[in-house]
Order: structure tokens, then C-alpha cells, then sequence
């Protein structure tokens, strides 16, 4: 029976997203940008909200004021949760090389010792490849990895050198099992953070302004007009991508 899964950090709303391949995930929001685009344009259209020609020099310096401040703010967040994808990819380098220095120091301890203590680090890995990195995907905690790590940690401090070889292995297994906890609650930590509500809103209701606001010019070429203003949604698109 699985245990309880308990949520510590709120799920990211539609958290399917980050399900999909990236190839097909640039697809649909290029997808959804663009269609939003021709939508705006057509519906303007239709309704006759269009501007006259005589105020469209004004209103090009308004939306080129709004584009300028959401593009900027919109790169910032872009940089920043990159920047944030390599501090948990760097966090997850550091777990891995502790786990693999602590797997091999106990390769000097004795062969009851040695394979059972290997055998707890074995199955603490596997937990966090199958079950706590599909979890955290979602916002949620895996507390079968707890467990096995909370057991891997017992065991390693709790153990009696029996041997001389142990006693001279037994210091350096202190240093790996600190190293490895210390990365892993980097690792958890910086995994558990992301974009948050608020700042989604933000992105998704200034595209929607920032492209919206397109819709209302008058073009004498409808045709470059719906081309134009998807262009622009495309941007928009492929921005959203990078940062989900």
C-alpha cells in the first residue's frame, strides 16, 4: 500500500505541463499565443473597435511602452528561473557525487557490512529516480525516499567498526553520509521552489495586454496585420516555454 502523500509546497497549477515533451509543449503554446493573436485581431475587426488612422502614431507609443516594460520584466523572470535550473542541476551534480563517494568507501568495509550498507544506497537512489523526482514534478513529497534515507543515515551512524580496515574507513564513511545529507536537502529545497501563482498571473495577464492591445491598430493590409500581430504572439510563445 502506498503511503500518505503529504504536500508541503502547493501544487504548480496545471502541472501536466511539465509532463509534456518540450518539443510538443513549444507547439501548443505557440499554438495557443498565436491562435489568441488572430482571434484578437479578427474579433477587433468585426466589432469595429479598430483605432482611426490619426491615432494610431499615439497609440504605437503606448503599446511601445507597455512592450518595453513587459519585455523587461518578462526577460528578468526568464534569467531567473534559468538561473534557478542551474542551481537544481548543480544541486543534484553534488548529491550524485556524494552518493557514489559514500557508495565506494563502504566497498572497504566488510562483505556483511559492505553489501548491505551498498544495498540501502542502491535502493535510496532508485526511490529518488522512480518515485521523488516524479513527486517533486508536481509539488508533492515522496515519503518512501524519506524513509530510505532517514534508514541509510541510521545505519551508517549508528555502525560499530568491528575491524581494523573499518576503523580506518569508518571516518571518511562521516564525512560522505554528511556530504550527501547536505546536498540532498539543498537539492529538495531548490527543487521545491518555482514560479509562483502570482508571478504567472502576471506573465500570462501582460501577454494578454501586451498582444491584445496589437489588435486594436488599423492596417490597411489585413492580411499583415494577422501576420504581424502573431509574430508577435510567437515571441510571447516561445518566452512561456522557457520559462515553464
Amino acid at each position: 500500500m502506498s503511503p500518505p502523500v503529504s504536500r508541503p509546497f502547493p501544487a504548480p497549477p496545471m502541472h501536466w505541463l511539465y509532463d509534456l515533451p518540450t518539443p510538443l509543449l513549444a507547439a501548443l503554446l505557440l499554438a495557443v499565443s498565436v491562435a489568441y493573436a488572430v482571434v484578437a485581431v479578427l474579433l477587433a475587426r468585426r466589432l469595429r473597435w479598430r483605432l482611426s488612422l490619426e491615432d494610431n502614431g499615439t497609440a504605437a507609443a503606448l503599446h511601445a511602452f507597455i512592450g518595453m516594460m513587459y519585455a523587461v520584466a518578462l526577460g528578468l523572470l526568464v534569467v531567473n528561473a534559468q538561473a534557478d535550473y542551474g542551481d537544481v542541476e548543480q544541486a543534484v551534480g553534488n548529491e550524485a557525487n556524494a552518493t557514489s563517494d559514500l557508495y565506494r568507501v563502504l566497498s572497504g568495509l566488510e562483505p556483511a557490512n559492505r553489501d548491505r550498507l551498498q544495498r540501502d544506497v542502491a535502493a535510496y537512489v532508485y526511490l529518488v529516480l522512480t518515485d521523488e523526482w516524479p513527486r517533486a514534478r508536481h509539488g508533492e513529497r515522496s515519503d518512501r525516499t524519506f524513509r530510505a534515507v532517514d534508514h541509510l543515515s541510521t545505519e551508517v551512524y549508528t555502525f560499530r567498526p568491528s575491524t581494523p580496515q573499518e576503523e580506518r574507513v569508518y571516518p571518511q564513511m562521516m564525512t560522505e553520509i554528511d556530504e550527501m545529507l547536505d546536498a540532498r536537502r539543498e537539492r529538495v529545497f531548490l527543487g521545491s521552489q518555482g514560479v509562483g501563482v502570482v508571478t504567472w498571473t502576471i506573465v500570462l495577464l501582460g501577454g494578454v495586454i501586451t498582444v491584445g492591445f496589437a489588435a486594436f491598430f488599423r492596417m490597411e493590409n489585413h492580411g499583415a496585420q494577422l501576420i504581424l500581430t502573431s509574430m508577435m504572439a510567437a515571441v510571447y510563445g516561445l518566452m512561456l516555454t522557457l520559462l515553464v
